[in-house]
């Protein structure tokens, strides 16, 4: 089986952007660590998008959306035929 495409939106790119900018002011390692963690995250939910993640129910919204965790940073997609697509990732309060 493959495993599916990945796809961002343009605000999961510009959301993603943000929270590494917003992490490098206090650590450049810290960013890049946590940048590491959320690819890390986003390669195993490609190969297993049930997994790790629990199910997210948006009223009035259809299709299949799931929310995963890395470190501080939750991930939010959307399972299609054939493709995943990163719809936001909001940083939590640490």
């Amino acid at each position: 089986m493959n495993s599916p495409d990945l796809y961002f939106t343009k605000t999961a790119i510009k959301s993603f952007k943000s929270i590494i900018a917003h992490t490098q002011e206090t650590s450049l390692i810290a960013a890049e660590k946590l940048r590491a963690k959320i690819f890390h995250k986003l390669r195993s939910v490609r190969h297993h998008p049930d997994q790790g993640s629990k199910a997210v129910l948006f009223e009035g919204i259809q299709g299949s959306y799931r929310l995963a965790t890395a470190l501080h940073v939750k991930i939010y997609y959307k399972v299609e035929e054939g493709r995943l697509v990163v719809v936001e990732l909001l940083l939590d309060k640490v």
